[in-house]
């Protein structure tokens, strides 16, 4: 049996729903670190060579005030849904400062740590949390 590691092609990100400003930064030195982010997005259904998009057991969320947050910046994990490819996936980031611009950028995870491309980054100000 071939192992396959070959993971969503992540264009789909840049038409992901922000429910809550998006804050560009890292976290170190912020002051007034109650802001969040609500994000949104449905991942695609096939990897990028066609095939179906199977084997997501998270997804790597990268945030920072840099444009390009992805790869190595600050991330949290979120873990995939059984079954869920195509279904809309939603988190919080919390502790950003409020009013700042924030990028974010998704990365999806194999049940064997494979990592696929980050996708586009967007962005958006972080808000004061409810």
């Amino acid at each position: 049996m071939t192992s396959r590691t070959l993971l969503p092609c992540w264009g789909w990100i840049t038409s992901a729903t922000f429910t809550a400003p998006m804050c560009t930064g890292l976290l170190v030195g912020c002051a007034g670190k109650g802001g969040v982010l609500d994000l949104s997005w449905t991942p695609p259904t096939t990897n990028s060579d066609g095939s179906p998009a199977g084997d997501v057991a998270a997804y790597r969320v990268f945030y920072g005030r840099t444009p390009t947050p992805c790869p190595g910046g600050t991330y949290i994990t979120v873990p995939a849904k059984p079954g869920a490819a195509g279904q809309n996936v939603t988190t919080r980031l919390t502790g950003l400062a409020v009013g700042e611009v924030y990028y974010v950028a998704v990365t999806a995870v194999s049940s064997s740590g494979a990592q696929s491309g980050c996708s586009a980054a967007a962005s958006n100000r972080a808000r004061a949390a409810d």
